[in-house]
């Protein structure tokens, strides 16, 4: 039976490192976690009787990782929780928020206690990420190009078009943006669908544009931006529901009217946006989390659930006036 001092060998790292690793406690470096990782799979090691047991028969668990929580969570893993239980998996919830934190619960993957992983958002970097692929499946709604992890993106380059022609057909040339990190892969589709439609439509006001690295009053501090503005844009694209529905509610006390004085998009269809009541578009994140779970199980169980198409459409839960010229 294949033992740490097995992998300690194989790997060239001491015993209590390779411990430390296989426990999920104390501080390994990179480059030695990926190398013990490798040894650990070479040597096809299992740390304990359990895991011999789960190894012939599934653990029946994914983990669901999440650094943060912000609204679209809760509705995005009630999908994939309700999907996962239809077929018989159990979901642990795991918010991540350091880079030790995530790769603990990507240990998981090593040592049989999780069958999958889905990755909600991540720390680590994809190269790290990909290393733990070889313990089990990881999918993503992040846009990634790996061959071995599953990504379930939509790509929002011609979704942000999409809006802005819109708005371009209903009269507003003064557009203002609401952006997540520049970091966030789906972010820069939007700067680039942004880019491309100011070149090709150059009478268009397109430079008011925040950035925010979190959703955390990101919509109190952009209407806090457009309020003190001489000349604010018309219309305003927020990239989240939640942070669109923070934005009205700070301009109406600012003694705004919404849509009048500003229409605020957002993007997501989540129920908030129904709630408050203002036009949005379906970036079928409902799909999304059901691919994913589709693409875990069918890694696992060598089935064939099938993967539904992604295609975006608007949904007007609220007025979209037209611009009065």
């Amino acid at each position: 039976m294949t033992t740490i001092y097995d992998i300690a060998q194989l790997s060239g790292i001491s015993k209590s490192t390779v411990s430390r690793v296989v426990s999920g406690n104390g501080y390994v470096s990179e480059a030695k976690r990926k190398r013990i990782l490798k040894a650990m799979h070479d040597l096809d090691y299992v740390p304990n009787q359990t895991a011999k047991n789960l190894r012939r028969q599934h653990s029946n668990t994914l983990g669901f990782l999440v650094s943060d929580y912000f609204p679209l969570v809760g509705e995005f893993m009630n999908v994939f929780v309700q999907a996962a239980h239809a077929k018989g998996y159990n979901v642990n919830l795991y918010f991540t928020q350091n880079k030790q934190g995530e790769r603990e619960a990507l240990d998981l993957l090593a040592t049989k206690m999780l069958d999958g992983i889905f990755l909600m958002t991540r720390i680590n970097s994809w190269s790290v990420i990909e290393s733990y692929q070889a313990f089990g499946p990881i999918a993503t709604w992040h846009r990634v190009n790996l061959p071995d992890i599953y990504s379930a993106y939509l790509d929002h380059y011609p979704v942000y078009t999409m809006i802005l022609n819109r708005l371009l057909a209903h009269g507003y040339t003064h557009i203002g943006h609401v952006f997540s990190s520049n970091r966030d892969a789906n972010t820069q589709a939007r700067v680039r669908a942004l880019q491309d439609f100011g070149h090709a439509n150059p009478g268009l006001k397109l430079s008011w544009q925040k950035h925010f690295t979190h959703q955390t009053q990101a919509g109190q501090n952009a209407a806090k931006a457009w309020l003190q503005e001489r000349i604010p844009p018309q219309a305003v694209i927020c990239y989240s529901d939640h942070v669109a529905a923070e934005f009205i509610a700070t301009l109406r006390e600012g003694g705004k009217r919404v849509p009048q004085d500003c229409l605020v998009i957002g993007t997501d269809n989540s129920q908030v946006a129904k709630l408050v009541g203002f036009p949005t578009v379906d970036l079928c994140f409902r799909q999304q989390a059901q691919n994913s779970f589709n693409y875990l199980f069918n890694q696992l169980r060598n089935a064939e659930l099938p993967v539904q198409s992604l295609h975006p459409k608007w949904v007007d839960w609220g007025p979209f006036p037209q611009v009065k010229n």
